[in-house]
Parts: C-alpha cells; sequence; structure tokens
C-alpha cells in the first residue's frame, strides 16, 4: 500500500496543503499518522478524490479465495485482475476478501456493496464469476445494474478450484445446520460433520 506525505498528495491532487489539513479537519479524509506525528496519505484514497474531484469513477478489483491456505492464489488473482486494469487505462482499486463463497457477512464484500449502492464505481472486475458470490450473483448484477455499474468478468471458462470450494461450501452448510440442530459441542453433530468429511474426500 504506498504512502504519500502531505507535499505528495497535495501535488498529486493539485490542492494546496492547508486544502488537506481542511479536509481532514471536515472529515472528508483521514491521513494515518507516523510515530513522530507526519501525516501520511493512502494512496488508494487519493486516487478516489481524485477521480470525485475530476468526475470520474473507480474501478474496483474484487478478488476471493475460500481459506487462508489460498493465499498463492489470491495473489495470482489480484496480479491477473490487476494487469487487465492496468492495461486498460482503468483507475482501480483492489478488495480482496478470504470466505466461503456462501459467506454474506465479508468485509470486502460489504465494502463493495455500500460502494455500488453510493454510486462511487464505474465497474467490478473479476476474474472468474464465481469469485464475486456463489450463490444470489443475479442479485448483485441486479444491483449493479440499477446503479451503473458494470461488471467485467476477464475468464468465463470454469474456475479449476470450483469443485474444491464448492466441497468446502456444502460442508460449511451441514456443519451450520448440524450445529444448530445438536449444538456445537454435541457428539452427534461432531459425527455428522467427520462423515460427510470422508464423503466428500
Amino acid at each position: 500500500m504506498i504512502k504519500l506525505t502531505i507535499k505528495e498528495a497535495s501535488e498529486y491532487l493539485g490542492v494546496a496543503k492547508s486544502t488537506l489539513r481542511r479536509w481532514e479537519d471536515e472529515g472528508k479524509i483521514k491521513p494515518e499518522r507516523t510515530a513522530g506525528g507526519h501525516r501520511r496519505y493512502d494512496k488508494s484514497t487519493l486516487i478516489s478524490l481524485k477521480n470525485k474531484k475530476e468526475n470520474k469513477k473507480l474501478t474496483i478489483g474484487y478478488c476471493r479465495v475460500s481459506s487462508s491456505d489460498q493465499k498463492e492464489d489470491l495473489e495470482r488473482q489480484i496480479k491477473t485482475v490487476s494487469d487487465y486494469c492496468s492495461a486498460r487505462g482503468y483507475q482501480f482499486k483492489i478488495i480482496k476478501d478470504i470466505g466461503s463463497g456462501l459467506n454474506y457477512n465479508k468485509k470486502g464484500l460489504k465494502e463493495l456493496i455500500k460502494l455500488i449502492c453510493e454510486r462511487e464505481i464505474d465497474r467490478i472486475v473479476i476474474n472468474y464469476k464465481d469469485r464475486l458470490i456463489r450463490f444470489g450473483y443475479d442479485i448483485i448484477e441486479q444491483m449493479c445494474d440499477f446503479n451503473g455499474v458494470k461488471i467485467e468478468i476477464i475468464n468465463y471458462t470454469e474456475d479449476k478450484t470450483y469443485e474444491e470450494e464448492l466441497v468446502e461450501d456444502v460442508l460449511s452448510i451441514i456443519t451450520v445446520f448440524s450445529t444448530k440442530l445438536y449444538g456445537s459441542r454435541s457428539h452427534k453433530a461432531k459425527t455428522i460433520q467427520q462423515e460427510n468429511k470422508e464423503l466428500f474426500k
């Protein structure tokens, strides 16, 4: 994540340093502070501000994997999406998530939905369709359509990890229902979960 000094930030945005301080007082921008108390501005935040100033909207590259042991795949997704956006001259920001495609409570997904509803972005770029969400894609698509946001999918061929992740999603559903029925510490719930893990191997 690139950080800029107040001088670099003011030059990037074409505004005076006093304007940045005023925006900070007004809550429009919130720089980080170094140990010495100096302001540091996140480059992606400045890009968003610049796009608003120039009446341009940002592109969001959304990348997701289902578990933390797939971080290499996440990095590959980020590179693919970033290269795609750069080649087309998009001003973009990457939002990444680690979590099941059935989990609607992921931090990155909630941030993305907020940006869609506030009409702050022009498009969403994803590597595969299922990277956005496993079920309910049509709802997100309609939400984008209502708010003038395009979805661009780089690869329409099936994701090679689709079957593995689908199995994980099915197991997570079984886990949720068995713990609700029998309790999280129940021997029966644990037996059901173990039997299904063996079944899906």
